[in-house]
């Protein structure tokens, strides 16, 4: 008989999908929506409908495994869980006494939302700290900028959005990363309102847009200037709000006048009567709502680039109403008891920032990383400069690795540990696209001898002497990390039987008009850098973009094409004899990968665009270009900086490659 199991999505996708697992003596046959979802609604995206694919796929490893000698050139072989766990414990009881805790470095990334993810940052801290990383690969600028304005990065809540008459969808693409806003959005435009697709590229979003504005790639900064100038200019702006509710407004008019409309014009792109329409439509729409993706996130000045967004809007008044507001996410940790990480244990503290991994860690000294921990994470593929990561985990002394799959990451390790999925565990989803909360129920056993992060740290600790501190059950964890929402009566057994709305996540933020900054009021920013990066020998801007068939690296070899490609615009390819589906090189300062490139009417000037997640193992990994650069606030990883060439191939090095055996190398 099949049985019905409820359990939410926690990989790292805004949606976090409620679902329901169809169980047939003990193997998932099926996945479906949850009905009573207030966002998802019964509904899945492809990824979440095929994962059971990826579940019971003959790639994902289920045993621990060392290498045979315990060199990374050497192969893997099968050992058990008692040996595994001896040999990491006797590591990091080796490290920490030769050269202290600072010498092990623990990644941890967001493969998966389960909250109980957090216990590993605990497990580290009872063993007196280690070397962590700081700053983000993902949302750190946007953070960091929308912080400086409102105090907190909180964004509308999604049914909100069927309150718009306008809405401009900035740098996001919903029919590929953030499919459930897609039914909101068609509602808008059944109300009569409008949407606005505002991307350099005409993405498939654009179908669902009654317009489609096309800045050039990477000046959203002047864009949103000349929207606020010619605001100004025509005494459009919202002279109440402003004055009662914010703060700085002098120096942001200073600034948006240092600059010229025709120079802001010739930097993005857009005719001065495109800009005139525009502005004048979002400052006369009320309520008007601005939809931020993750492509602006990526530039030194991102932060920047999302706090003269967040000023467009204050100018016109569009805080703090329903139907407006500038959504990009949420704050998460707020809903967790923080405590639980026993941070007022870790006695030593060092951070790397993230977006200089491969460089931090061989320059990592007194004392230098010897060993690396990762869990829910593959810093090899999708860090910035890869090769240069690369290149310090083979300085390393012992790296382990806890995953299901053999990653980019896991050719540079010593020991895998097989880990769990969230069909495999209890655990619960916060997410950070949307106000649900998510039970997550095991809809099977573990497949083969995986086991989850949680048991797996537990049991290290067992070996490490502070097995006490880390003993408990996932559901009594549960109850612990989330206290604060047992506290408004949300209880961790009531989650496990179904969604539930977060109790303290408004639908309308700052609709008191009241802003946690220093101030107290909205803080418009007042100084910014418009000019792009420029490199003659680098003519193309890189963009790094969500494949639809796979979310970030997980991706199994059966699924990954069989060589990776690129997008460019037809004018660009015209201009310069490239056809589509040709064999090229796309060489960067740091790295370079042959490409095939598909010609596309729909990309814009002067950029070329690649799905992050290919792996290198396999002639992919967009991150081989990517330059380690970081943004000026958030320490985020500002990717799109990168500047390409592409070029084409020796006739020798094309004619190999057509041929080449593209089969996984490790």
């Amino acid at each position: 008989m099949t049985k019905k199991i409820y359990t939410s999505c926690t990989l790292d996708c805004p949606d976090g999908c409620g679902i329901i697992a169809h169980v047939d003596n003990g193997r998932v046959v099926k996945l479906e929506g949850h009905p009573d979802h207030e966002f998802t609604k019964g509904y899945l995206c492809a990824k979440t409908y095929r994962f059971p694919k990826r579940l019971y796929s003959p790639e994902r490893q289920l045993h621990p495994l060392k290498r045979a000698n315990g060199s990374i050139d050497s192969p893997w072989v099968r050992i058990g869980w008692d040996e595994a766990l001896d040999l990491v414990a006797d590591r990091i009881r080796r490290f920490k006494a030769e050269t202290g805790s600072l010498s092990i470095m623990h990644y941890q990334r967001t493969g998966s939302w389960g909250v109980t993810k957090k216990l590993n940052h605990r497990f580290w801290n009872l063993l007196g700290g280690v070397t962590t990383p700081s700053g983000s690969l993902c949302s750190g600028a946007a953070r960091a900028g929308q912080k400086l304005d409102f105090g907190i990065r909180l964004g509308h809540d999604p049914s909100d959005i069927v309150n718009s008459k306008l809405v401009l969808l900035w740098g996001r693409n919903p029919l590929a990363t953030n499919l459930h806003l897609v039914p909101l959005l068609k509602t808008v435009s059944e109300q009569g309102g409008r949407v606005i697709l505002v991307d350099p590229v005409k993405s498939e979003s654009a179908t669902i847009c009654d317009r489609h504005v096309q800045p050039r790639v990477a000046t959203d900064a002047s864009f949103a200037l000349a929207l606020a100038k010619i605001v100004l200019e025509e005494g459009l702006e919202d002279k109440d709000f402003i004055e009662r509710h914010t703060d700085g407004f002098a120096k942001f008019r200073t600034l948006v006048d240092s600059h010229s409309l025709q120079s802001l014009s010739d930097r993005c792109g857009l005719s001065i009567e495109d800009l005139r329409e525009l502005a004048r439509e979002y400052a006369t729409t009320k309520p008007a709502s601005i939809q931020l993706g993750w492509g602006l996130n990526k530039y030194k000045s991102s932060a920047e680039i999302f706090r003269c967004v967040d000023a467009l809007a204050a100018l016109c008044g569009q805080i703090g109403i329903p139907g407006g507001g500038v959504t990009h996410g949420y704050d998460t940790q707020r809903l967790f008891d923080k405590t639980i990480e026993a941070s007022d244990r870790a006695e030593f503290h060092r951070a790397i920032p993230e977006p200089l991994l491969g460089r931090g860690l061989l320059e990592a000294s007194d004392p230098p990383v010897r060993m690396m921990f990762v869990n829910g994470g593959n810093p090899v593929n999708q860090s910035p400069n890869s090769n240069l990561v690369a290149k310090a985990l083979t300085q390393l002394d012992f790296v382990v690795v806890v995953d299901s799959f053999l990653t980019d990451t896991t050719d540079y390790a010593h020991i895998f540990l097989p880990t769990t999925t969230f069909l495999e565990e209890e655990d619960a989803l916060v997410s950070w696209g949307h106000n649900i909360l998510g039970g997550v129920n095991p809809a099977i056993d573990p497949v083969g001898e995986s086991r989850s992060d949680l048991c797996i740290v537990q049991q290290l600790a067992d070996r490490l002497g502070i097995g006490e501190e880390m003993a408990g059950t996932p559901r009594e964890w549960l109850r612990r990390v989330m206290s604060p929402m047992e506290a408004k009566g949300v209880t961790v057994d009531a989650l496990l039987d179904g969604p539930i709305r977060c109790p303290v996540a408004p639908l309308i933020p700052f609709a008191d008009k009241k802003f946690p900054t220093r101030s107290g009021h909205f803080e418009f920013i007042s100084e910014i850098e418009v000019e792009q990066r420029r490199d003659p020998a680098f003519p193309l801007t890189l963009v790094t973009n969500f494949s639809k068939k796979w979310l970030l690296s997980q991706m199994t070899e059966a699924e990954h094409p069989k060589l990776a490609t690129v997008r460019v615009g037809a004018d660009w390819a015209a201009n310069h004899g490239i056809e589509n589906g040709r064999q090229m090189r796309l060489r960067s300062a740091v790295g370079e990968l042959v490409v095939e490139v598909q010609v596309d009417p729909r990309v814009g000037k002067e950029m070329v665009i690649m799905a992050v997640g290919t792996w290198m193992k396999r002639h992919g990994g967009v991150n081989i270009l990517t330059e380690d650069i970081m943004t000026n606030f958030g320490e985020m990883a500002a990717y799109g900086e990168t500047r390409v060439l592409l070029e084409p191939l020796e006739p020798a090095l094309a004619a190999a490659t057509r041929g080449v055996d593209l089969q996984m190398t490790a």
